[in-house]
């Protein structure tokens, strides 16, 4: 098709500048289901060694044992014997001394099927294949040190057929790609996509955007269009509000989990994660899908672009009430902003989908330190930072711009964070954010509030003195709820 072509030109010339540190050729195999995906390692050691240690994630992001995975393939590497350490995400190599090191591996999907319930283990068979990078790449450890977690790396992707596409977060339809990256934020942090998948390149502020999905939807997902038109209007609302266009390429990818046309299953499993350079979607496949998840799932992952990947966690799941919480007041801010919610469909929707659904949460209340322990095997805990983190910056959003008698709002606060961000290196921490908040509020400080129900956990009762005068909060069966009482203010739109 025409269109891979020319995009596959315009990408090449930038793929090719890098310098090699380690070679990966990825081979191709008819029987991708039972032999998985070929990978010869090639690597130079300054001076010559007998031995070297390589890494391979055994475990991330709730996913355990990844090494079934994998297939040292030990007969194909005759002059090395291999050692495996789980614990430490480690493989020891011992071979004749040299300076070369070749090493032959294959990933396979471990399990059988298709499962809404699997998420992030590698995910292939003679279709297609899923897998992020820390499951595809295994790496010379030697790279960590000299490197500075920095890794240059060529992948040629060999034998694989024509037509069959090869896409990921670095490229797209590229078959021999040079790519310089840091190695746990962005080369770890990736997605490779290939098989029958369906391309739609487009620019943006004349940079390259791909949107990327396969399968055969059911109803309200069956028109390629209909979602690519949703995913240009979600990248021009959030590019516009961040004043952001920086991006040099960027993708989502969509693949559906299990698909079944029958009414056995009425509900929806849909999964969306940040990667770099985009976001992927994972979501079953039947006659109950609703649009309304693929819209919010959109302006939810491709928010963490900026909240969650460049104003990075200092602490991780500890600051996941702001990477998750803040992420999420803004999926529902966005759609406000952008046109696709009325003020009235954002109340409705964030009552029912922030306040009430944190309100009958069983675990609502746990200390934010249970997140870290919790968040990867408990859907209640998981849910916590979300909502607990989206009230919160709701009702900060109202004090900032009451304190400020509407000039400014939670909108500028976040800007000054990304900008610190970009230019200082910053990362956010509580202490951080409480020093950036109280610019905006007077010099007011919050960090008793912010103890209270951001790190124990108690419930943030919101009132009307809360809130800005187009609002007002009532009770209903003990929870509070915003209520819209004068439509023709639209302060949250305020830039």
């Amino acid at each position: 098709m025409k269109y891979i072509f020319y995009f596959a030109l315009f990408l090449l010339p930038i793929s090719l500048n890098a310098q090699t540190k380690v070679n990966y050729t990825v081979a191709y195999s008819e029987n991708m289901s039972s032999d998985g995906l070929r990978v010869q390692l090639t690597y130079k050691t300054k001076k010559a060694q007998d031995s070297i240690y390589f890494h391979y994630y055994n475990e991330g992001w709730g996913e355990y044992d990844l090494f079934n995975c994998l297939d040292l393939l030990q007969s194909e590497n005759p002059t090395m014997k291999l050692e495996v350490d789980r614990d430490s995400n480690r493989i020891i190599a011992r071979y004749p001394k040299s300076k070369k090191v070749v090493f032959n591996y294959s990933i396979r999907q471990d399990y059988p099927g298709d499962s809404m319930n699997i998420i992030y283990r590698p995910r292939m068979n003679n279709a297609y294949f899923h897998l992020q990078g820390k499951g595809l790449f295994i790496v010379p450890e030697d790279v960590f040190t000299v490197g500075k977690n920095k890794i240059e790396t060529k992948i040629d992707w060999v034998g694989f057929p024509e037509g069959y596409v090869i896409h990921n977060t670095f490229a797209s339809n590229v078959r021999s790609q040079a790519i310089k990256a840091d190695i746990h934020s962005e080369f770890y942090n990736s997605l490779f996509v290939g098989g029958d998948y369906r391309l739609y390149p487009f620019e943006h502020q004349s940079k390259p955007v791909v949107f990327a999905i396969r399968g055969n939807w059911l109803t309200e997902y069956s028109d390629d269009e209909k979602l690519v038109a949703a995913f240009k209007k979600t990248i021009q609302t959030q590019r516009d509000f961040w004043n952001d266009y920086s991006q040099e390429y960027y993708t989502v990818i969509m693949s559906p989990t299990v698909s079944q046309n029958d009414s056995l299953f009425r509900g929806q499993s849909t999964t969306g994660s940040a990667v770099f350079n985009g976001f992927m979607i994972q979501s079953s496949n039947n006659p109950f899908n609703y649009f309304g998840v693929m819209e919010y799932m959109f302006n939810h992952e491709m928010m963490h672009q900026w909240i969650g990947l460049t104003i990075n966690n200092r602490h991780e799941e500890l600051n996941y009430w702001f990477s998750e919480g803040f992420t999420e007041y803004y999926t529902f801010k966005n759609q406000l902003r952008g046109g696709g919610k009325s003020q009235e469909e954002w109340c409705t929707l964030f009552n029912e989908e922030i306040i009430a659904a944190h309100y009958a949460n069983p675990r609502r209340n746990d200390p934010n330190y249970r997140i870290v322990d919790e968040f990867w095997t408990s859907r209640d805990v998981e849910k916590i930072p979300y909502r607990r983190g989206a009230i919160f910056a709701f009702w900060l959003d109202n004090k900032i711009m009451k304190a400020s008698n509407y000039t400014k709002s939670l909108d500028d606060l976040m800007r000054v964070l990304l900008q610190k961000a970009k230019t200082e290196g910053r990362k956010l921490t509580d202490e951080w954010f409480l020093e950036v908040a109280q610019q905006f509020l007077n010099m007011e400080d919050i960090s008793y509030e912010f103890q209270k129900y951001i790190i124990n956990g108690e419930d943030l009762m919101l009132t009307s003195e809360d809130v800005i005068d187009c609002f007002r909060i009532e009770m209903k069966d003990e929870v509070p709820q915003i209520v819209l009482h004068d439509s023709e203010r639209t302060y949250l739109l305020a830039d």
